[in-house]
């Protein structure tokens, strides 16, 4: 039995068009997983990888195409019936080097997927594939089993096919040995000639109950099956079994006594061009012709087909250790490549550590620029210490319940702190002063936001990192409004940092609620109400409601514990 259901093609069987065709294939799937893996789309990526192990395997590049294959299953996420036909591909590459047990195990990885995928053709192609790997590793009991399994489910589905495969399954069952051949394997052939009103016989089918009358000794039943399928096969391009059909109708015609017949029918096949090319079957036409010879009395003809059968069965032989070695070479060469990846995984989970460590130092040493910023403006002015704190803790809660990832959130209330950083630069007499401000002093004040920014941004705080970058952003803008009639620069709606959205908010409502020598301190129902008075024109609206359900909630950080 040979593997007909997975294409695993060499590129010596491939016609010119067809290496063109998957060459053009290789090119187009290349490209598409560069282009992928720029934007970032793994699903595009996965289906880009897989067409690219296909056209590589059929160019008979399988170690190539087994690594891009395997590549392809990481992207595909949760997605069984890609994963299945990605892994019935990498059985082809596996298959290709020779590497039948890992072929095997592959296979059966696909078929439990397809059953989760729930794909019934698939299945039946996955067990159809396992059941001619095990023909071909001599496992005819593990193939016969396979073939029943395929054969119930096409059965109970109605499905197509069905002739097939009880014609495989035929097969199977006359390589096990005499004694183990169950009883059905006799009425095999009514059970074929019950299906042909359903499902005409095609030549494999005509082919199977020629090899099985020929088992059963019905040489006149086996020479009329043999003669059906061998047009059917040719005209299906299917030469090599065309072959092996016109050597069982020789070996059918000597049985019934017409070697004369037999005679003519090997010496037709033996002249077929195509024969040379497919040295197993050729090698068989020989020993027919060498028996034929011996039965017409032409013993030195026997001998001479006898010899070429041996040439040529030493030869298959010779050919199928080679490729064995070159298999054995391509696996010592696959695990090579296996090595070097896993120590190449191995520095790069090395650096990975490495990486976190340094990024767990510059994140202390950011905390620690911050935590000196933030200390420095608390003891300027030190009334509002506390308050720089909570709308740090404060920012953090509104940003977790506007859905923004924890890690970010807690960025965010960090950076928060230094919001008024800049009133390290606010004279004393103007930012102490007990009584209402002029006009230009307002106008002084109004600059800590400027002022802070240039003081987060100057080179010397650049080694701050992105979380200074993210404080004198929210120190920029955190007096913005959202109708845009705010400081410094007049932004509108969402063109506001939304750190400094949220700071615009969480540090009014502080300021309200906060008792100050100029003003005394606010009610929590005053100080919200006046928010959502002003939601969407000093303040974005999200935001208000995000502070609104906070504080219902009693999830705003405590202020006695600031």
């Amino acid at each position: 039995m040979t593997w007909t259901s997975l294409p695993c093609t060499t590129p010596d069987a491939l016609s010119r068009a067809d290496r063109q065709r998957w060459e053009a294939a290789l090119h187009d799937a290349h490209g598409r997983a560069d282009h992928a893996r720029r934007q970032g789309d793994d699903h595009r990526l996965a289906a880009a990888l897989s067409g690219q192990g296909t056209a590589l395997n059929r160019l008979g590049c399988p170690r190539e195409a087994l690594g891009v294959l395997l590549e392809s299953v990481a992207y595909l996420g949760h997605d069984p019936h890609a994963q299945a036909r990605a892994w019935r591909e990498a059985a082809c590459a596996h298959l290709n080097l020779a590497n039948d047990t890992e072929a095997q195990e592959y296979l059966a990885l696909a078929l439990r997927l397809a059953r989760d995928a729930d794909d019934l053709t698939l299945q039946l192609d996955l067990l159809d594939d396992l059941a001619t790997l095990h023909a071909a590793q001599g496992e005819a009991h593990a193939a016969c089993d396979t073939l029943r399994a395929s054969l119930h489910l096409r059965r109970a589905h109605r499905h197509p096919d069905l002739t097939r495969t009880l014609v495989r399954l035929t097969l199977s069952e006359l390589d096990l040995p005499p004694h183990e051949q169950p009883a059905s394997l006799t009425r095999r052939a009514q059970e074929l000639a019950a299906l042909a009103p359903l499902e005409p016989l095609g030549g494999e089918s005509w082919a199977a109950l020629a090899q099985l009358y020929l088992h059963h000794q019905q040489p006149a039943a086996a020479l009329h099956a043999a003669r059906e399928a061998e047009p059917l096969l040719r005209a299906s391009g299917q030469i090599r079994a065309a072959l092996r059909a016109q050597a069982a109708q020789a070996r059918a015609a000597l049985d019934l006594g017409r070697a004369a017949q037999a005679q003519a029918t090997v010496q037709a096949a033996l002249r077929d061009p195509a024969a040379p090319a497919h040295p197993h079957e050729h090698a068989a036409l020989h020993l027919v012709a060498s028996d034929v010879c011996a039965q017409l009395g032409d013993y030195p003809g026997a001998l001479t087909h006898h010899r070429a059968y041996h040439q040529l069965d030493a030869h298959t032989r010779h050919a199928h250790r080679q490729e064995r070695a070159r298999a054995a070479q391509a696996r010592v060469a696959l695990d090579a490549t296996r090595h070097e990846a896993r120590l190449h995984r191995q520095r790069n989970d090395e650096l990975e550590a490495l990486v976190q460590v340094r990024t767990q130092e510059l994140r202390r040493s950011q905390r620690a620029v911050i935590d000196l910023l933030a200390s420095a403006a608390e003891f300027r002015d030190a009334p509002l210490g506390p308050h720089t704190r909570w709308v740090g803790d404060a920012t953090t809660a509104v940003a977790r319940h506007l859905g923004l990832p924890a890690a970010h959130a807690e960025e965010l209330g960090l950076a928060a702190r230094l919001h008024d950083v800049g009133k390290i630069g606010i004279p004393d007499a103007i930012l102490l002063k007990e009584g209402p401000l002029t006009p230009d002093e307002r106008d002084i004040i109004a600059t800590h936001t400027a002022l802070g920014a240039q003081l987060l941004t100057q080179p010397g705080a650049a080694d701050g990192g992105p979380l200074l970058h993210l404080a004198a952003q929210i120190a920029l803008s955190h007096h913005e409004c959202w109708n845009g009639s705010g400081y410094p620069r007049a932004l509108r709606g969402a063109d506001i940092p939304l750190g400094g959205r949220i700071v615009r908010v969480v540090d009014t409502f502080d300021a309200l609620i906060s008792a100050r020598p100029y003003k005394p301190a606010w009610t929590d129902a005053d100080a919200l109400a006046y928010l959502r008075q002003h939601a969407g024109t000093l303040f974005d609206p999200a935001c208000v409601q995000a502070v609104t359900d906070l504080h219902a909630a009693a999830q705003l950080p405590p202020r006695d514990a600031s």
